[in-house]
């Protein structure tokens, strides 16, 4: 019994270094590897940059994806996405916006291999050669009521909900409170936080706090369904 006793101070400790070492080996060896699913393409210089992630974040900060060190790029400037079959990119709040192809966006816009993207005055190609060159109409987040198809544009960064006349969105319901919620598009989505003290509900789930949102999702407001349509096309 001594025996086992003095060697198991031992053996404890070297079964527990050969376990934490099996634990670090199984952790590295099955590390995801970066693959590159699409480029941006510096259309004065040539040099193509590596688009690694389905969301990637670009700007002047260290802490983005993408950094572009110019003074006229924010320092969360956009975010790519791959949302469905498709390629989004969303501007982050940036002091000099986006343009694609010459335009310039409102909040997002889907883009396709081949199209011009300028972050501040600087101007890439976006090359994804899985998804072709085909050019689409303007698309616009916006609020389709389920009761009668009406359609409210989110074309400013906020939105707030109430029965209060001075909200964007005006319901004259008991069930609604003066201000019933509020979306806010932060960081290439938009996020609907809830004011009132009924709740809100999203595809039925009750919320009391924030909920980031996703094309699609149905809204109750007070009785009032609202469908979310992250890409709504303009006629």
């Amino acid at each position: 019994m001594e025996f086992i006793i003095e060697y198991s101070r031992y053996i404890f400790p070297c079964l527990a270094v050969i376990i934490l070492l099996g634990c670090c080996s199984s952790l590295f060896s099955k590390r995801p590897k970066i693959k590159t699913v699409a480029f941006l393409v510096n259309a004065k210089s040539g040099e193509s940059v590596p688009v690694n992630y389905w969301e990637t974040s670009i700007g002047r900060s260290n802490s983005c994806d993408i950094v572009l060190s110019y003074s006229t790029v924010s320092r969360f400037h956009a975010v790519i996405s791959r949302r469905k079959d498709t390629w989004v990119i969303s501007d982050t709040g940036s002091k000099t916006g986006i343009f694609v192809n010459g335009e310039k966006i409102k909040h997002k816009s889907k883009i396709n291999d081949g199209d011009t993207i300028v972050f501040g005055n600087i101007a890439y190609y976006f090359s994804a050669p899985d998804f072709g060159n085909k050019k689409d109409t303007v698309y616009i987040s916006a609020l389709v009521s389920k009761h009668n198809s009406k359609v409210f544009l989110l074309e400013e960064n906020t939105c707030t909900i109430g029965r209060d006349k001075s909200n964007n969105i005006y319901l004259n319901l008991p069930t609604v409170s003066r201000k019933h919620a509020e979306l806010t598009f932060t960081n290439g989505r938009w996020v609907i936080k809830n004011y009132s003290s009924n709740g809100v509900y999203i595809n039925s789930k009750l919320i009391y706090e924030s909920c980031r949102l996703s094309d699609g999702d149905i809204l109750d407001i007070g009785g009032v369904l609202i469908r979310f349509d992250e890409f709504y096309q303009q006629a």
